[in-house]
């Protein structure tokens, strides 16, 4: 351990002791090294991020433009169902309007059906009424007649006899 000592306090006497000072120009041109060191690692670190920035524009296009061609090509199978539904429904709804029609003329049909079966016996027994009413009247008149007559005759019995 003392050799370990001795040899080591021996060495730094054997050193030469550096005593410099920078000099103004030193510490400019420390400066100048220092600045284009920096420049270049900013410009480096600039050109990266640029490179990276555009890299993840472009990717971000890239999915943008296959989104919409996916969405184009849906939208379109979208249109070529809608039309395929609405000319579906279309005849669907002529066919339902027809339906319809039918059965507003089976209706009226109906309607007027029932105003004949139960219309016309009621005319005919309103006529037989008046006729029976009539036939009445002819009857009271002609009754009055006879009556008349018949008195007339027995005045005209009781006269000549």
């Amino acid at each position: 351990m003392k050799l370990i000592a001795t040899l080591i306090i021996l060495l730094s006497f054997l050193s030469v002791p550096a005593f410099g000072e920078l000099t103004e120009a030193d510490v400019n041109k420390i400066r100048l090294i220092v600045k284009e060191e920096v420049e270049t690692a900013v410009a480096k670190s600039e050109a990266r991020t640029k490179e990276y920035i555009s890299q993840e524009i472009e990717k971000v296009n890239t999915t943008i433009s296959e989104m919409e061609k996916r969405l184009t090509g849906q939208i379109s199978a979208l249109d070529g169902q809608i039309g395929e539904v609405d000319k579906r429904l279309t005849g669907e709804i002529r066919s339902l309007e027809k339906q319809l029609n039918g059965l507003f003329m089976l209706l009226l049909a109906l309607v007027a059906f029932i105003a004949v079966v139960i219309g016309i016996p009621q005319i005919i027994v309103a006529l037989q009424r008046k006729q029976v009413s009539a036939q009445d009247e002819k009857i009271e008149a002609q009754q009055k007649q006879i009556e008349a007559l018949q008195k007339e005759m027995e005045i005209y019995r009781q006269e000549r006899a």
